[in-house]
């Protein structure tokens, strides 16, 4: 439409621009017949001299293109003439010159669409044209072959580091793997290089071409590859590497990942049985130091076998992983089990009755944690048996799971030692199926503690891409993922107890003012519109000293953790309105030599201490709700006895609420009586 409007319009200036176009019109088209598949000539077969027959095709076959050429060239050529001769007449174009001009031009146009260069030597020598026809940028995105084949072959090594002495601008993504990292660290000397993970497909734009090929095998010359200069084809490849681009990372980052053998941190909710299934297995295989593996079924465990459970954790036996294995009792599954235990590396233990929670845990080196949610137990595939799944290579999570399943093997081993014993007294028998159900309760308390916070964080999390107030989403999240990291870091302080290394940061602060902080920050949120109960603080402040604001050295996040723990328990157990009641005492000491010590006494008008639970209040795994994990009380009362205090706990006369109370030692006392009291 263009070259018809401006022959319509006979303008000097449309004139000599269509001049220009004709003229350079058989240059153009030689340029293009370079780029088409002229294997069809094959020039090759004159080096087979007694083939008469394909000589003759191949004269026949140029004969043709020089007689194209001729007739291009002479098209071009005489109405190129005709516009020179007639340039200062108005005069129209011949039509029959007019109708060859259209022609030829839209011929020219469908072959720079696209093309494809078959066989070793011509997609080859394509490749190196693009190569060489780059002159300010070039943007190449391949899989992680690409790395091999761009510095390991020397004809394409040449032309990569050609583009580095001719200054183009160069940028690479690939997959960076232990196996081509020697060839990523060359391609940093040439251009930027990213890495993205499980990248397929390979291409590659400079300012004017494209280039592609569907399949790329290490250290190995391309057969086949597809070339275009389109404009639109160039525009929209150079906008997919600019996508790829902001995904991907520094390939310095994932090499020096790889080098120091780090694993990257992942926290992956995923819900494709498939998928889940390869991870599982894919984790196994990976395996260089030890399984931990809890199958809470019978069932579970003969539909993994079907799978390829049991021959997966012999193949890791047999490269020295040790392997430990937690499983309840089930006569249908008492021959696999067996013959588990019986390999090399290889334990199992028993849990006397089996688990409430339909889940199965797995952590392998204690890099990598998979909990499998089952939503169907009673099939035989583990694709149909599994529902979700939670993966992390995070060590806050791993380790958590570390920690339960040493949790759980020490109860193992604790009943073994009964169950083998002569004379089982009543008494250790109790101990056992206390430490039992408390196991049972902590795993169905874990699972859902960490299944339903990681479900709100995804859910609210989809719903920011709709929601036009994200306020309350993020709030949501927020809120979720505090209380994720809460229950992490409750069970992270378990670890450090039980091994003996709670460390404590102490300083001098003042007790009073610290109480004073939270209180008011307690205040503010009960407060809050969205809060439904009308919960009212009262703080008094007793003192038998001359400063009422004594000091005390400790550590003073721990003490907060510690107080904040029993307020919240306080609230939780206050199911409509209610007051809580704060007090601090300052006492002097015991003898003429002690310091005094500070006093905390916590009050509420809730339910009270289960007459069953007060027993072992402060032991692990002790809840009165199923709210909690039951670990705040244990962790308290230990990080108190750090300080050399201590801590107790007890129902209230009036039959209304309880009241807890913890006591450390200050630095120093003035001896006098004083006391004040405020609502806040």
């Amino acid at each position: 439409m263009n070259i018809a409007h401006s022959i319509q319009n006979n303008t000097l200036k449309d004139k000599m621009v269509l001049t220009v176009k004709m003229i350079t019109c058989p240059f153009k088209m030689t340029i293009h017949v370079n780029l088409w598949n002229v294997n069809a000539i094959k020039l090759k077969s004159w080096e087979n001299k007694h083939d008469i027959g394909q000589c003759v095709a191949c004269i026949i076959v140029m004969v043709q293109w020089i007689t194209i050429f001729v007739y291009i060239s002479l098209s071009a050529l005489l109405p190129s003439f005709y516009i020179v001769v007639n340039i200062k007449q108005s005069k129209p174009f011949n039509t029959i010159l007019y109708k060859k001009l259209i022609c030829l031009l839209n011929f020219l146009d469908k072959m720079e669409e696209i093309g494809t260069a078959e066989g070793l030597e011509e997609s080859t020598k394509t490749i190196l044209n693009v190569l060489n026809n780059s002159t300010n940028s070039l943007l190449i995105c391949a899989d992680q072959y690409w790395p091999s084949v761009a510095i390991g072959i020397e004809v394409f090594n040449k032309g990569m580091f050609d583009l580095r002495k001719r200054n183009v601008k160069c940028r690479f993504i690939t997959e960076v793997t232990k196996e081509n990292i020697a060839f990523c660290k060359e391609l940093l000397k040439i251009a930027a290089v990213h890495h993205l993970p499980g990248l397929k497909g390979n291409f590659a734009v400079n300012e004017n071409e494209y280039i592609a090929s569907a399949t790329m095998k290490n250290l190995q010359l391309l057969s086949q590859v597809v070339y275009s200069n389109s404009k639109a084809v160039v525009e929209q490849h150079n906008f997919f590497f600019e996508n790829l681009w902001d995904k991907s990372i520094s390939a310095t980052e994932k090499i020096d990942e790889i080098e120091k053998g780090i694993v990257p941190e992942i926290v992956a909710v995923i819900k494709n049985p498939l998928e889940i299934k390869n991870i599982y297995f894919d984790v196994l295989k990976s395996s260089v130091t030890e399984i931990m593996l809890i199958l809470t079924t019978s069932t579970v465990f003969l539909s993994e076998e079907n799978d390829g459970l049991m021959q997966s954790l012999i193949e890791a036996s047999n490269r020295n992983v040790k392997i430990r294995i937690i499983t309840p009792s089930f006569s249908n599954a008492k021959n696999e089990i067996d013959n588990l235990s019986q390999k090399n590396k290889i334990e199992v233990r028993r849990i006397e009755s089996p688990f409430d929670a339909p889940i199965n845990i797995l952590v392998v080196d204690g890099k990598y944690s998979l909990i499998v949610e089952l939503k169907n137990d009673t099939k035989q595939k583990f694709t149909e048996a599994v529902g979700s799944a939670i993966y992390s290579t995070s060590q806050p999570n791993v380790i958590s799971f570390v920690t339960i399943f040493d949790t759980l093997w020490k109860q193992t081993e604790l009943y073994e030692k009964l169950k083998d014993a002569d004379n089982l007294k009543e008494e250790y028998i109790k101990k056992l199926r206390v430490a039992d159900k408390a196991k049972d309760e902590f795993v169905n308390i874990a699972a859902h503690e960490l299944r339903t916070p990681t479900q709100s964080i995804l859910t609210f999390a989809n719903l920011l891409k709709y929601d036009v107030n994200k306020n309350e989403s993020i709030e949501a999240i927020y809120r979720n993922a505090k209380r994720l990291n809460v229950l992490i870091k409750n069970i992270l302080d378990v670890t450090k107890i039980e091994s003996n290394k709670l460390v404590l940061h102490q300083e001098n602060f003042n007790i009073n003012d610290l109480l004073t902080t939270i209180i008011k920050d307690y205040t503010r949120q009960l407060k809050k519109p969205t809060y439904k109960r009308r919960i009212k603080l009262h703080y008094t402040l007793q003192s038998e000293i001359l400063e009422p604001d004594a000091l005390i050295h400790a550590d003073k996040e721990r003490i907060i953790q510690v107080i904040s723990n029993l307020l919240d328990n306080a609230i939780k157990f206050i199911e409509k309105d209610g007051l809580i009641r704060i007090t601090l005492k300052i006492s002097k000491g015991d003898s003429p030599h002690a310091n005094g010590y500070a006093e905390i006494i916590i009050k509420d008008s809730g339910s009270g201490i289960s007459e069953e639970i007060l027993p072992h209040l402060f032991s692990k795994f002790s809840t009165r709700s199923f709210q909690g994990t039951g670990l705040g009380l244990y962790i308290s009362k230990n990080i108190i006895e750090s300080h050399s205090g201590s801590m107790g706990a007890e129902n209230n006369k009036d039959g209304k609420g309880a009241t807890f109370s913890f006591r450390i030692p200050l630095i120093k006392t003035d001896l006098i009586q004083n006391s004040s009291g405020v609502s806040i």
